[in-house]
């Protein structure tokens, strides 16, 4: 039974008003009615918040695969189990929706947005979410594509914006404005974000920044779909194919063996930096290229991520996968020339196929490939299978992609490992 403060029963005094007469506006000592109970309104802002805190971090560091799918420009990214049969977290754009058009007013822009955890084709590079799960990275879009873009990130403790772009423009007599973009986090938990398509900064958590250079490994391979990498203070723009030292990374590219041309690898050393990405060279600096020889042929091979120090997996001409071993030491910053060498097949991981390969991710563990095919190239009636990195036999099948996940379906890659700290970069 409830009691309202001094002690009355509800039903007593409910019974007194009965029995008494008394009614509501009868005189200043009449007693009130129970007012009806009024169901409080949720507060959107802070729900959001409070649901991006506990759901994106889940996500990021989930055991299990994790799938992501678009529909109306909004993202979802839902990890699983390992066999795509049990839900353990999810989180969609459509939750921070009422904090990035939050934002998005508070600038006059026109869309403020966060990237999916995915990236456009499963190597998100640098990381829209901040290694404590406490901050997001921002960027907002104006009307007019002329306008200059925002960048910035949102303290999901406290729901506050830090417009960096907004701090450094200069107004009054003389006005300087910037246009940053492809903002992310480091492995460090600093800021990073490309200002005027040309030079990287990293800001500390009070907003300083400092210029970071650029790497030259891969740059001849740059894609606007594919976002850079932060390794050891330097961006790099092929994330998934930096090898375990921080040394180098296998640069996709073909090579040449006699008269023939083969799809293989160039060790890029990424200590040949720049600060804008106007002053590279034309030429740029010599890597060793590898071959892939298997018998007798020669075997194409287009870099997917390193397995271990010494093994990379190679996805062929056919839609196969399979790994070679590469001598680190290959790599080498003394080249002065085109200088090529052949390696060999070391274990066949997935057969070539006429199915068409969806997305392809490497296990967290690094243990095993997983694949998303379809002969139809079609979500809905595509299979997930699993094939060893450790023990390589015939793939297993696993079942079909969630249905929750087809929609432009696309697996968390998992390429990237994890680089030790270490020195500083070469300036030319």
């Amino acid at each position: 039974m409830g009691t309202r403060r001094g002690g009355w029963p509800v039903t007593v005094v409910a019974i007194l008003l009965a029995t008494t007469g008394c009614a509501t506006g009868a005189g200043p000592a009449a007693l009130s009615q129970p007012s009806p109970s009024v169901t409080a309104t949720p507060d959107v802002r802070k729900t959001a918040l409070a649901e991006a805190a506990k759901s994106l971090p889940a996500v990021l560091s989930a055991p299990g695969p994790v799938a992501c799918s678009e529909s109306d420009s909004q993202w979802r990214a839902t990890a699983y189990d390992e066999s795509f049969r049990t839900r353990t977290a999810t989180i969609s754009s459509t939750t921070l929706a009422p904090l990035l058009t939050e934002i998005a007013t508070k600038v006059d822009g026109e869309e403020a947005f966060v990237r999916s955890l995915c990236g456009a084709e499963g190597d998100p590079g640098i990381s829209p979410v901040s290694p404590d799960g406490r901050r997001v990275a921002i960027q907002v879009d104006f009307p007019s594509s002329g306008d200059p873009t925002h960048v910035g990130w949102l303290d999901l403790s406290t729901g506050t914006f830090t417009d960096l772009t907004d701090r450094s423009n200069k107004k009054g007599y003389v006005k300087e404005t910037f246009s940053d973009k492809d903002p992310g986090f480091a492995p460090d938990g600093s800021f990073w974000f490309r200002r005027d398509s040309q030079q990287y900064f990293s800001a500390d958590p009070n907003g300083r920044l400092t210029p970071r250079r650029l790497s030259l490994a891969c740059f001849s391979n740059r894609d606007e779909d594919t976002f850079y990498r932060v390794v050891r203070s330097v961006a790099v723009l092929c994330p998934g194919i930096v090898h375990p030292s921080g040394r180098f990374a296998a640069d996709p590219g073909g090579v040449a063996v006699g008269m023939a041309l083969v799809q293989g690898a160039e060790l890029d050393i990424l200590t040949n930096t720049v600060e804008r990405y106007a002053d590279a060279p034309i030429q740029l600096p010599f890597g060793m290229k590898v071959a892939v020889r298997d018998g007798g042929d020669l075997r194409d091979c287009n870099p997917v991520a390193w397995i271990n120090t010494t093994d990379l997996l190679c996805a062929g001409a056919s839609n196969d996968f399979y790994t070679v071993e590469i001598d680190p030491r290959t790599a080498r910053d003394d080249l002065e020339y085109v200088q090529s060498t052949e390696v060999k097949v070391k274990a066949e991981i997935a057969p070539a196929t006429e199915t068409a390969i969806i997305s392809v991710a490497v296990s967290r563990d690094r243990r095993s490939l997983i694949i998303a095919a379809d002969e139809n190239n079609d979500t809905s009636t595509a299979k997930l299978y699993r094939a060893s990195l450790i023990s390589p036999s015939k793939p297993v099948e696993i079942g079909p992609i969630p249905a929750e996940s087809r929609e432009h379906f696309t697996l968390l890659g998992n390429y990237q490992q994890p680089v030790r700290a270490a020195s500083g970069v070469r300036r030319p």
